[in-house]
């Protein structure tokens, strides 16, 4: 994993901004934070959480759970199944009380003697970013300065005049052109067409299918685990 420092060392070289308008540490900081959240949306962060049954079936939400961010992956309950029983998408909500949003189990009440396990996604940090994705976000955060550079070389060229007025505005179409190759090579780590937000993704599913004539499996039928 790499530091913050390690990546704003290799963001200020990929940029190679020779006109002194990004000197501060803190201008490159903001741009990569900027940019693990924007890749976090594309390869979020998991964690995991067990949370002891009360009876009931509104429970808080998890420790790190970010409101404007976090969603489930999976609830599995009961545990200790082999493999593992995660509950349908059609059977829990995160719920709003007058007192905060809730996970709610729709079908189920847990004991205080039983668990359940919820995946949740969460916001990555710079130290969270896989090795094989670092190159990616600096590229995603070279990008971002681009950009920014692009904008402060037209506010510079709109109070100049003559050849100083043109030779920013050379630069700003400069770092725009650099800031859209880096932002395509990003897309193209990460798999997102470009006319895309999201990467193509893997989906898991609870097929709980029938099998021919309409009889329900053996084992593990939806009767069944209506009624747990």
């Amino acid at each position: 994993m790499s530091t913050l420092a390690e990546i704003r060392e290799k963001v200020i070289g990929s940029v190679k901004d020779d006109s002194g308008k990004l000197v501060n540490p803190d201008d490159y900081n903001a741009k990569i934070q900027a940019a693990i959240k924007r890749y976090s949306r594309h390869r979020p962060g998991i964690k995991v959480a067990d949370i002891v049954g009360n009876g009931t079936h509104d429970y808080s939400l998890p420790t790190g759970w970010n409101d404007e961010f976090s969603a489930i992956k999976s609830i599995e309950y009961p545990l200790g199944d082999v493999p593992a029983t995660l509950l349908d998408n059609d059977e829990y909500e995160i719920y709003q009380s007058p007192t905060g949003k809730k996970i709610r189990l729709l079908n189920y009440a847990p004991a205080a003697t039983a668990s359940f396990r919820v995946s949740f996604t969460i916001l990555r940090t710079d130290a969270t970013i896989p090795d094989m994705d670092v190159d990616a976000l600096v590229t995603l955060a070279a990008a971002l300065c681009c950009e920014d550079l692009a904008n402060a070389f037209i506010q510079s060229s709109d109070s100049t005049i003559g050849a100083d007025s043109v030779n920013y505005r050379s630069k700003a179409a400069e770092a725009a052109s650099r800031g859209k190759r880096l932002m395509q090579l990003y897309k193209e780590h990460m798999g997102i067409k470009d006319d895309d937000v999201t990467p193509a993704a893997s989906a898991v599913m609870d097929l709980d299918m029938k099998y021919p004539g309409g009889g329900e499996r053996l084992t593990h039928s939806r009767w069944g685990r209506k009624r747990r």
